[in-house]
């Protein structure tokens, strides 16, 4: 039992001492021997570093190169005024326009942000570009209808009642035209084609009145005594006629308005006061010789003057025209013949 008890005391002391050599070389075994457990982290870290480092280069160049682009379209030597970021893939733009002046030469008014495959959510901001502005308040013009005065609104009724007339919508027509002489009385159109309606018509007392008014508001219109002569032979009233006629040859001249000194002459034919028929009839046959009408005009004034030499050379002038109505060729050939079986001393 000793040895056993021997036996057993000396393995307890050899695992004893083996217990304390493994102790001992594991406190005494230094770094370079044992596994290093930290070098996988700092080789990771370097990794995520570089990468890291990677990315800003990229996101930098990127920044820098939009920033370029836009500002191309900046002008050069001005004053850039940034404004605020906002969130990436939307565009700003300012909705109230600037007011416009000849100092204003070139604005851009924009903020673009740049979307890109490597770096998102980029933004670039851009500027207002502004050289002189003026910061004079805009004046904003306002249109003002003006109304019309009298003469434009007779105008506009006039033309109205034209175009009435023209469709033969005889009733709308007169009353538009006395709507225009209504509003403006010198209307010299209105009165000229109311008073011809009139005539035409037969209403000679309504176109006297408007005659009658014309030539007192424009007695530098010569159709409008023209017109009134007329009415007043139609009316028997031939010295009246004269008047108005005479006091209308200073705005008629014979050479302008031959017409006008033939219904002269002959309303003075008419009263017997042939020599001053005469004297107009020479006058127009020496402007229209071609005129048949103002040769038998004349002769009949030279016969009753008793001038039947002249009288004759005159009818034989009207019948050489060709321009005679039938009526009046028979009574010219009467005439001629009349007065050459008179015959007359040499």
């Amino acid at each position: 039992m000793s040895l056993i008890n021997q036996m057993l005391k000396d393995l307890e002391k050899r695992r004893s001492r083996d217990l304390e050599t493994s102790d001992t070389l594991s406190r005494n075994i230094t770094w370079e021997t044992r596994p290093n457990q930290k070098s996988f982290n700092w080789l990771s870290f370097s990794i995520i570093f570089i990468l890291a480092m990677l990315i800003s280069v990229i996101s930098y160049l990127l920044w820098e190169r939009t920033t370029q682009r836009v500002e191309t379209g900046v002008v050069e030597k001005t004053q850039t005024v940034p404004f605020k970021k906002q969130s990436a893939k939307k565009v700003a733009v300012n909705k109230k326009p600037l007011p416009v002046t000849e100092k204003v030469k070139k604005t851009v008014v924009a903020k673009v942000e740049v979307e890109d495959n490597d770096t998102e959510n980029a933004e670039v901001d851009n500027a207002v570009d502004v050289e002189e502005l003026d910061t004079t308040p805009v004046v904003e013009l306002q249109k003002k209808h003006r109304p019309l005065n009298s003469r434009q609104m007779a105008e506009i009724a006039y033309k109205k009642g034209y175009k009435y007339l023209q469709q033969g919508r005889m009733r709308e027509g007169k009353e538009y035209l006395r709507e225009a002489l209504s509003l403006y009385i010198p209307h010299i159109k209105a009165r000229e084609m109311l008073a011809g309606i009139y005539i035409k018509s037969g209403h000679l007392i309504s176109a006297a009145e408007l005659l009658s008014e014309g030539v007192k508001v424009a007695p530098e219109y010569p159709l409008f005594a023209k017109l009134y002569a007329r009415v007043l032979l139609e009316q028997n009233n031939p010295a009246l006629a004269i008047q108005i006629l005479n006091r209308g040859t200073a705005a008629a001249a014979i050479n302008v308005e031959p017409d006008y000194y033939a219904l002269l002459a002959a309303t003075h034919q008419r009263v017997k006061q042939h020599d001053k028929a005469v004297d107009i009839y020479l006058q127009l046959v020496k402007i229209r010789p071609e005129a048949g009408i103002w040769w038998l005009g004349l002769g009949i004034s030279l016969e009753k003057s008793g001038k039947n030499k002249e009288a004759l050379e005159a009818y034989q002038r009207a019948q050489k025209t060709g321009s005679l109505k039938a009526g009046l060729v028979k009574f010219t050939d009467n005439r001629v013949a009349a007065l050459s079986e008179i015959g007359f001393p040499e």
